[in-house]
């Protein structure tokens, strides 16, 4: 453990960078198949109503996910900047704090979600004929939101010590006996909708033991300590200043695709819906390794910051910047090359295959854009810079794309929708690159330096 800690600030960047990132971003696509498997599962066996159910479903789940990243974002800045100052206390203070906090919201969010169901789903769009698969999908998902935001805080904290492999294998395991029970809930049993939801279910209760099992077997520097689990004020005030901004992405984002989906059923019809579902999940395939290399990055940039190593610190910001970039102009060539090929995994329909294709064209006509914009946002997460992080984290969803599906519709129909998320992720990636530009004059290399 100490070794993985001491890496952070003596390894190669480049290697160090790759060491953090692939695991980080292996384990974010195979969190990511929960929702794809899902989606493919259903649509095969439930048909465009089931995909439209879970597409009403997923931002509620984005919801919950999102209070879990705020958690465990702003949780893993505290830990790997104090490992990186040496201060064991703070740090496993802040893994106290941060676990209580997320598995408290996590009780209380599924709860209170469970007793509105109804009211909660017609409010995120869903109509006559997609509300009982709705209900019966997302009545059984509530039951694993608190066992995921736990899962999802220890995958943080694990990450922040240096053991991105951990965090990538409890992801593994979960998504491998989801899709292994997906197919058995949903066609062998007849279960359909709520088969889906019994195996993504069990799938993250098996995510939550493994976790939980690394740090209460003691492989970690962080444990579960009583006098740490009582949450310090201080402490929870800072997590929830520095992972805000991923909050208000994720947030931001669970309300752009009520929006949409609002926007798609005036505009267009239950067919739209399920079009936009299955892009959102598609997407996140490509989408996922970016976050990934985020991850990865922000532990090395938040050690070498915290202990004084601007050379090493800015080498990491321009690895992960590239990346990044690399990686998303390989999503968005596989978007505009094979979007027919992608909606045929999902479904048969020639009719949601057609719109489809249209559809996934236009919506990602930018996203080569996307990667710097991940990057720049973890970036002054990592530096513990809540204010920009915000801002960045404001700026696509709220500043840009809720507007531009309000308004644009109106005048060109459902293409108006999908026309909205390259104009945003432009204008969001000119913000970043001059918040990026301004903060990397800042990182001088006047302070203490160490080898790259």
């Amino acid at each position: 453990m100490s070794t993985d800690r001491h890496l952070l600030g003596t390894q190669g960047i480049g290697r160090l960078l790759f060491r953090l990132s692939l695991p980080s971003a292996v384990g974010m696509i195979v969190m990511s198949s929960y929702n794809v498997v899902d989606a493919i599962f259903i649509g095969r066996g439930v048909g465009s109503p089931g995909l439209a159910a879970v597409a009403i479903c997923f931002p509620l789940q984005m919801l919950a996910g999102a209070l879990a990243i705020m958690a465990g974002a702003g949780g893993a800045s505290i830990i790997s900047r104090s490992l990186g100052a040496g201060d064991m206390e703070r740090a496993r203070k802040a893994f106290g704090t941060t676990v209580s906090f997320a598995s408290g919201i996590g009780i209380a969010v599924a709860l209170l979600v469970f007793l509105f169901l109804e009211q909660v789903l017609r409010l995120f769009g869903a109509t006559e004929a997609i509300l009982p698969h709705a209900e019966a999908y997302l009545s059984v998902i509530l039951f694993g939101i608190p066992l995921q935001m736990f899962a999802m805080v220890g995958n943080h904290a694990a990450r922040a010590e240096g053991r991105a492999r951990i965090a990538m294998t409890t992801l593994l395991i979960s998504a491998i006996l989801n899709i292994i029970l997906d197919p058995i809930f949903i066609f062998g049993l007849g279960w359909g909708m709520r088969g889906a939801a019994v195996a993504t279910v069990l799938s993250q209760m098996v995510m939550f033991v493994w976790i939980f099992g690394y740090f209460y077997r003691g492989k970690s520097a962080l444990s579960f300590v009583s006098k740490y689990l009582v949450p310090s004020p201080r402490l929870l005030r800072e997590i929830v200043a520095v992972g805000s901004s991923e909050f208000v992405r994720m947030a931001a984002g669970s309300l752009s695709i009520v929006l949409v989906n609002g926007a798609l059923v005036h505009w267009g019809g239950d067919l739209h819906v399920a079009v936009y579902g299955v892009i959102n999940r598609a997407l996140s395939f490509f989408f996922m390794p970016l976050m990934g290399i985020a991850q990865g990055f922000q532990p090395i940039l938040g050690y070498n910051y915290g202990a004084g190593n601007l050379v090493r610190a800015r080498r990491a910001i321009r690895l992960a910047v590239t990346a990044s970039t690399v990686l998303a102009l390989i999503g968005f060539t596989a978007a505009q090359v094979f979007p027919r090929e992608i909606f045929r995994l999902f479904s048969a329909d020639e009719a949601l295959i057609a719109e489809g294709v249209r559809a996934m064209s236009l919506i990602s006509m930018a996203f080569f854009l996307i990667g710097f914009q991940i990057t720049g946002s973890a970036m002054f997460q990592a530096l513990g810079k809540a204010r920009p992080a915000f801002l960045l984290s404001l700026s696509r969803q709220v500043l840009l794309l809720i507007p531009l599906v309000l308004i644009l519709p109106g005048f060109l129909g459902t293409k108006g929708v999908w026309i909205s998320f390259p104009l945003a992720d432009s204008g969001s990636f000119l913000l970043t690159l001059y918040l990026f530009r301004r903060e990397l004059r800042n990182l001088s290399v006047s302070g203490p330096a160490g080898s790259d």
